[in-house]
């Protein structure tokens, strides 16, 4: 099986470059720039997906395109920019994958999707854990272009029966931004919680990483519409407070609780239900934001 990974040079494309090594397998990066340490024998397409002709040319002749590439943080660009850059290459991906007969395309999808994640408003879910069918209700740039690009991935799959999966993962913490992520955890870590919590969703690259491997081997053989979603998480929130309670202090009621037994199990699961990866995919997290420090030693 042949793969390859556009944006493979960035943060996220460099532990998905470290499981696929690992594991064996078959892959070839594209970026705009090269990755500062290329393993040896990986082959490298320097190509802007910004431009339909080289997107055409350069994805061509592998079994699966892993879709990373895009603009991560929508803080650090103008919204009309990330719309422009993230859409575009999408959709480029996507046609070329098309044209030239790809089997399958794994999707870089964000729960920022849900309008849950990155958003300028409050919104209360209508139900608790929220799964892969709850509504999705973006409403920034950033989070419009992952609800649209995933739109996009599932009507190829319905239109030209192309395989696609998209992963919603969170936030990616990684040890190298461990200095901005201290001044959320070090208060945590005393016993202060917080003051104005969120969902206090996170993920490892390393499970990411997982997630895309698996998403590459899953077998969608005797399904309809060749298409699924996941939410990819941690296995808790990054807080020490069950999430039923830090439900209550952001909306002071409930949404319906469509499932007791997820919060009795753990009560500090994310409010995303990451079960379906767990059943389908395989995933198991293997990460927790108290041992961050010695992530890179854990593999």
């Amino acid at each position: 099986m042949k793969m390859l990974i556009t944006g493979g040079a960035g943060n996220v494309g460099g532990y998905v470059i470290r499981e696929l090594s690992a594991h064996g397998m078959d892959y070839t990066i594209l970026d705009t720039c090269e990755p500062s340490t290329l393993p040896p024998g990986i082959g490298f397409i320097k190509c802007d997906l910004m431009n339909r002709e080289a997107a055409l040319e350069a994805i061509k002749a592998y079994d699966v395109v892993i879709h990373l590439a895009a603009i991560p943080n929508a803080f650090n660009d103008p919204p009309e920019h990330v719309m422009a850059v993230n859409m575009v290459t999408c959709f480029n991906v996507l046609e070329a994958v098309r044209i030239n007969g790809i089997r399958r395309i794994i999707y870089a999808g964000s729960e920022s999707s849900t309008g849950f994640g990155i958003h300028d408003v409050v919104l209360k879910p209508l139900y608790l854990p929220i799964d892969e069918t709850h509504p999705l209700w973006p409403h920034e740039s950033y989070s419009f272009t992952k609800r649209y690009g995933e739109d996009m991935v599932e009507n190829y799959a319905r239109a030209f029966g192309i395989e696609a999966i998209s992963l919603r993962y969170c936030g990616v913490w990684m040890p190298c931004i461990l200095d901005e992520l201290r001044a959320i955890l070090e208060p945590i870590k005393r016993g202060e919680g917080v003051s104005n919590p969120w969902f206090g969703c996170y993920v490892a690259a390393q499970d990411v990483a997982q997630a895309v491997r698996l998403a590459a081997l899953y077998d969608f053989s005797g399904t309809g519409i060749p298409f699924e979603a996941f939410f990819i998480m941690a296995e808790t929130t990054f807080y020490d407070e069950p999430t039923l309670e830090v439900m209550k202090r952001i909306y002071g009621q409930l949404p319906e609780l469509r499932d007791q037994d997820y919060y009795r199990a753990n009560p500090l699961a994310p409010p995303f239900d990451i079960r379906k990866a767990q059943r389908l995919l395989g995933y198991k997290p293997r990460f927790h934001w108290c041992d961050i420090e010695r992530w890179e030693d854990q593999g």
